[in-house]
């Protein structure tokens, strides 16, 4: 498995916990869906699935988003996430929560900030 495949199974693994009850279990159900279009090996599943996780607008979204922005093998791919992330991040903390990281360290990090399913 490449090591992005592996950081957003980390990811998925990581929000598990963050889950309680039936809206939560549900939403944890829909989130690794939308996570394994992210792992597609087709470049516009993944857009699609970038965008639709940027239209539903919830911090849960960030820490895989931020895997993709990071280590996706297609630059293009890569931007959309960023470009993602910025509509996502509203008081831009991002920056502050990754800067001097690795992938793992920062993903770490924004599942510990943005990981439950909060309700919008």
């Amino acid at each position: 498995m490449s090591d992005f495949l592996k950081q957003l199974q980390m990811v998925e693994d990581a929000v598990k916990s963050a889950t309680k009850g039936f809206i939560a279990k549900f939403d944890s159900l829909t989130f690794k869906m939308t996570i394994g279009g992210l792992k597609s090996e087709d470049p516009t599943a993944v857009m699609i699935a970038i965008e639709q996780l940027a239209k539903e607008k919830r911090d849960i979204s960030i820490p895989p988003l931020y895997v993709v922005s990071q280590a996706h093998p297609l630059p293009n791919v890569r931007a959309k996430a960023d470009e993602a992330l910025k509509g996502l991040d509203e008081d831009n903390e991002i920056p502050a929560l990754t800067k001097g990281k690795d992938v793992k360290e920062a993903v770490n990090a924004l599942v510990g900030r943005f990981g439950n399913f909060k309700k919008m």
